[in-house]
């Protein structure tokens, strides 16, 4: 919930939770979750989003304050027009603070596919909810599906759901979810890397081209029998600690994307891409729905990785 604490000119924004909500990596699932398979992901900290209310006049908000506010009136709309299916959230107290000119404050980069919608999803839900006792994480990721649903029409629920723990979890084949995982031992021998493709995605419409191909019977083949158990084999021998079968796994994982989904793969990035399916130490794979935005790349050894990034003049960050 929010509180507005009045000042004699002005009034400031007091978020209960005082929370930042991360971006996230999903390591693996990605499509394949719409589907019901298993899925992997990770909060990423070093971006994140918070709701904010100016303190300072119209005339002295900036743009970005504006074209946030413009489009959380929007989703207002949306909400009320919907009432009966967002009764979990207090509508009226989140447009009047809309009406006082609500943004969200985000440093995750649109498009890039590390969860800006599912940042804001989870601000909202968390921020605005009614009932704040205890839920089932699976009624807490369907109502969270609900809310994201508003930008890409489709929602697994899982984004938003990293962004509002805060924590990594796996998606299990059945529904159920787990937080109680343990990374260490892929992270003491990889390194997990994010790649700038210098172009955004836009993960509605590639959502929406993913589901239209899956009509196709062939598509849909190759996407139930050989990518949804590639993903559920992958994460699987991740969380065993079984590198070698992980690593033959990636490999024909990264091959999938390039042959099956190659339009959430930036023309710009298939050569590299076409390089980490070749090469023993470095691979790269499509991240969130692609398109543009950052890529993953998961490499053994971080010097070679790093002296091929420097060498093709990839900006790249590291995720700890």
């Amino acid at each position: 919930m929010i509180i507005l604490a009045m000042g004699p000119n002005n009034y400031h924004l007091h978020l209960e939770t005082e929370m930042d909500y991360p971006a996230k990596v999903i390591l693996f699932g990605e499509y394949g979750m719409i589907l019901n398979s298993k899925a992997l992901a990770i909060p990423y900290s070093k971006y994140s989003g918070t709701f904010r209310i100016p303190l300072d006049s119209v005339n002295q908000r900036t743009t970005r304050e504006i074209e946030s506010n413009i489009a959380l009136n929007q989703l207002n709309s949306f909400f009320k027009e919907n009432d009966k299916k967002f009764d979990f959230l207090d509508i009226r107290q989140f447009q009047q603070d809309v009406i006082r000119g609500l943004y969200f404050d985000s440093s995750i980069p649109s498009g890039s596919g590390l969860g800006s919608s599912g940042a804001l999803t989870a601000a909202i839900y968390n921020d605005y909810r009614l009932h704040r006792s205890g839920e089932e994480l699976f009624i807490v990721k369907s109502k969270l599906a609900a809310i994201e649903s508003c930008f890409h029409g489709i929602s697994s629920g899982i984004d938003p759901l990293i962004c509002w723990l805060n924590k990594p979890l796996v998606l299990e084949d059945q529904g159920t979810i787990n937080t109680r995982i343990n990374l260490s031992p892929f992270f003491e021998n990889y390194t997990l890397y994010l790649i700038n493709t210098n172009s955004n995605g836009n993960t509605g419409d590639l959502v929406r081209y993913f589901m239209e191909c899956y009509l196709d019977e062939n598509f849909k083949k190759n996407i139930d029998l050989e990518y949804i158990p590639l993903i559920n084999q992958i994460i699987d021998a991740l969380l065993a600690a079984d590198f070698t079968t992980f690593e033959r796994l990636l490999k024909s994982y990264a091959l999938f994307q390039l042959t099956y989904l190659r339009k959430m793969i930036p023309e710009n990035m298939v050569n590299h891409f076409k390089y980490g399916i070749d090469n023993h130490n470095l691979k790269i794979k499509i991240c969130g729905s692609g398109g543009g935005g950052y890529m993953i790349a998961i490499a053994k050894d971080r010097n070679k990785a790093e002296s091929y990034f420097s060498l093709n003049h990839l900006e790249y960050s590291i995720v700890n």
